[in-house]
C-alpha cells in the first residue's frame, strides 16, 4: 500500500541542498554566538553599566519630559503617576512663554520630582500663580500636612495691592534719595509696611556657594539648619548641624526640607540709601560713645553683631506667624527667589491691648483652626519678588510662605519715629513673648537709654508725642517690657493699674541684671534725661501710661519741640 506524499522525506534535490544551507549556516551562527558570547562573558561589567547608565539616562529624561508638561488640575481626582493635582479650582495652569516669575503662572510643576518629592500638591493664589505645597514624604505620608493647610489658608487671603491701606507699594523709578527715604520713614511711623519695588538688581536664579561668598561673605560654614521634618514631630527643636553646602546641595534632595535662618552678616547695614533711617547708629552710639565710653563696660555682642542677617531656604518651606523681638523694625531684601508675606493688623487700631493680645494669641497659637482670620484681624499677602524691599514696623505681625529656593538679607533697627510702636510691641512679648516671637536680642534696653542720653542734642531729627513719652517710658520702667521668652517671674503680682480691662495688661517684672553692660553715668544720665522730658509734657508716670494705652496703638501724635527744656544736658 503506498504511503501518503505528505509522510514521505522529500526527494527534491533543491530542498535538500537548501537544507543542508541551513545546518551550515546554523553550525557556522552557533560558532560565531559561541565566540560572542566568550567575548561578552570578558566584558560583562562594561555591559552592565552601559545597562545602567542608559536606564539612568531614560529616568531623567522622563523627568524632563514630566517638568515640560504643563500641570493639569483635576479637582477631586487622583493624580496619576507622574502627575500632580491642584485641589482647588477646575481650570488648567497655563504654561507661561515667559521666564520672569513675577507673571509665571506655573511656578511648581518643574520644581517635581527635582526639588519636590512626588505626590506634592499645590495652591493657587489670588494672583494667578500655582506655587508647590510643603511637603515631605514618608511611606507615602505628607508629614507636614499642617504645613501644607496653613499655607492653603494664607493662599485664600488677598494680594496686596497699591490702592492697599496698611501696606504702601513703592516704585522707586525716578525718586531722590531723600523722597524715598521720606515715604518709607513716613509708613514706618504710622504703622504701615513699606514695599520697594524693583529696589535693586536681583540675583541669579540658581544659588552656588560662590556668588554667597563673592557677594555676601558667606563660606561653607557650620550653621544651625532648621529641618522642616523635625519641626513636625517637635515644634521646639527642628535644629541640627549642618553647612551651607549641604544645604545648597539638598535642593536636589526632594526628601528633606531644610532652612537657614539668621546667617551672620556683620559687614552688612541697612542698604543705601536707607542707612540714615537707623537712629539707633545714628544718634545712640554715634553721639554719645565720646561722653559715655564703653571702658570698663560688657555690652552684649548683639549691639555690633546682630546688624544684619541672611535667610536660606529651600522650596517650599512655611514659617508660622510671629512678630519681630524688642520692639525692632525689619527689613528684607530679596535677593533671588520670591516669597508670599502675609501682614496681619488689627481691624480696629484702637482696640484696648488686652483684646490685642488675645487676638493675636489665636492667630500664634499653632493648634488654632485658621480657616477663618482670628476676630479682630485682617490680613493682606504681600508678593516678594527678586530685587523687592520691604520694610516692616514694629509689632507687625506676618507669616511667611517661600515656595521657591530663596535668598534674602535683612537686619533690624530702631528709630525715634516709631517708639510708641516699639512699646506696644515689647508690652505685647511681656505677656506672650514666648508664642509671639522668634528671637531675644539682649542688647535693646542698652541702645534705649543711649537713644534717651541723644535725645538732647538732636537738631534735625522729628520727635513725636506718642513716640517719644513711649521711649521714656521704657527705659524708666524696663521691666514691664521683659520679654517673656527672656525672663519671667510667675510669683511677683500684678501691677496695680486703673482697673477694669486694663488691670491685667501691665504686670510687674524683676529687671534683668545690669551686668555693666554700661556705664552707671550713662544710665543716670539716661533716667535723669527721661523724667525731664516727662516733666516737659506734663506727664507724671500714670499719666504717661494712660497716653499709651489709651490711644490706638498706632498714633504717633504731634510733633514736639522740647526747645529750652533740655539745654542743662547739651553742654559738653
Amino acid at each position: 500500500m503506498a504511503s501518503s506524499s505528505s509522510s514521505a522525506p522529500s526527494k527534491d534535490p533543491y530542498l535538500q541542498l537548501k537544507g543542508v544551507e541551513h545546518r551550515k549556516l546554523r553550525e557556522e551562527s552557533g560558532e560565531v554566538m559561541e565566540q560572542v558570547d566568550s567575548a561578552g562573558y570578558e566584558h560583562q561589567e562594561e555591559r552592565g553599566q552601559h545597562k545602567r547608565k542608559n536606564q539612568q539616562d531614560d529616568l531623567l529624561e522622563r523627568r524632563k519630559r514630566l517638568m515640560r508638561e504643563p500641570l493639569q488640575m483635576r479637582a477631586g481626582e487622583e493624580p496619576a503617576q507622574g502627575r500632580f493635582a491642584l485641589m482647588q479650582k477646575d481650570r488648567p495652569v497655563k504654561e507661561s512663554a515667559s521666564n520672569d516669575i513675577r507673571i509665571k503662572e506655573d511656578l511648581a510643576s518643574y520644581l517635581i520630582p527635582s526639588e519636590m518629592p512626588y505626590g506634592t500638591e499645590t495652591v493657587r493664589w489670588h494672583n494667578g500663580q500655582v506655587t508647590v505645597l510643603p511637603a515631605v514624604m514618608r511611606d507615602g505620608h505628607n508629614v507636614l500636612e499642617n504645613d501644607a493647610k496653613r499655607v492653603r489658608q494664607m493662599a485664600t487671603l488677598p494680594i496686596s495691592s497699591p490702592a492697599s491701606f496698611r501696606v504702601d507699594h513703592i516704585d522707586a523709578t525716578g525718586l531722590q534719595d531723600g523722597d524715598l527715604r521720606s515715604q518709607v520713614s513716613a509708613a514706618l511711623r504710622d504703622g504701615r509696611c513699606a514695599v520697594i519695588h524693583r529696589a535693586a538688581e536681583p540675583g541669579p536664579e540658581k544659588l552656588t556657594l560662590k556668588y554667597l561668598h563673592d557677594q555676601f561673605g558667606i563660606s561653607d560654614r557650620l550653621c544651625s539648619l532648621h529641618d522642616m521634618a523635625r519641626r513636625a514631630e517637635d515644634w521646639t527643636h527642628p535644629h541640627k548641624d549642618g553647612t551651607i553646602g549641604r544645604l545648597l546641595d539638598g535642593i536636589q534632595y526632594p526628601d528633606e526640607q531644610l532652612c537657614a535662618l539668621d546667617i551672620p552678616l556683620p559687614a552688612f547695614t541697612v542698604p543705601s540709601p536707607f542707612q540714615t533711617l537707623d537712629h539707633a547708629a545714628v544718634y545712640a552710639w554715634g553721639e554719645t560713645t565720646h561722653e559715655y565710653p564703653l571702658e570698663d563696660t560688657r555690652p552684649h555682642p548683639d549691639a555690633f553683631l546682630n546688624r544684619s542677617w541672611g535667610l536660606l531656604h529651600q522650596a517650599g518651606i512655611y514659617t508660622a506667624p510671629h512678630h519681630d523681638s524688642n520692639g525692632r523694625i525689619t527689613f528684607v531684601r530679596i535677593v533671588s527667589g520670591m516669597k508670599m508675606w502675609a501682614v496681619y493688623d488689627l481691624e480696629d487700631t484702637s482696640a484696648s491691648r488686652d483684646e490685642a493680645s488675645d487676638a493675636f494669641y489665636r492667630l500664634c497659637d499653632i493648634d488654632s483652626d485658621l480657616s477663618q482670620l482670628p476676630k479682630g484681624l485682617v490680613a493682606e499677602v504681600v508678593v516678594l519678588h527678586a530685587g523687592d524691599m520691604l520694610f516692616m514696623p514694629p509689632g507687625k505681625f506676618h507669616e511667611v510662605y517661600t515656595p521657591l529656593v530663596t535668598f534674602a538679607m535683612g537686619g533690624h533697627f530702631l528709630s525715634y519715629l516709631t517708639m510708641h510702636l516699639s512699646e506696644w510691641s515689647c508690652f505685647l512679648d511681656n505677656l506672650h513673648g514666648s508664642l509671639f516671637t522668634n528671637q531675644e536680642h539682649q542688647d535693646t534696653l542698652l541702645v534705649l537709654r543711649r537713644m534717651v542720653v541723644a535725645v538732647p542734642r538732636l537738631s534735625h531729627c522729628k520727635l513725636y508725642y506718642r513716640a517719644i513719652v513711649a521711649l521714656c517710658t521704657m527705659v524708666l520702667n524696663p521691666g514691664q517690657y521683659i520679654s517673656q521668652r527672656a525672663s519671667e517671674d510667675e510669683d511677683m503680682p500684678h501691677r496695680s493699674g486703673k482697673g477694669g480691662k486694663k488691670a491685667k495688661s501691665r504686670k510687674a517684672v524683676k529687671t534683668a541684671s545690669k551686668n555693666n553692660v554700661d556705664s552707671k553715668h550713662c544710665i543716670d544720665r539716661a533716667d535723669e534725661i527721661a523724667n525731664r522730658v516727662l516733666q516737659a509734657l506734663e506727664l507724671d508716670g500714670p499719666q504717661a501710661a494712660s497716653v499709651l494705652d489709651d490711644q490706638s496703638y498706632d498714633e504717633v501724635g504731634d510733633e514736639v519741640e522740647l526747645g529750652d527744656e533740655l539745654a542743662q544736658f547739651q553742654a559738653y
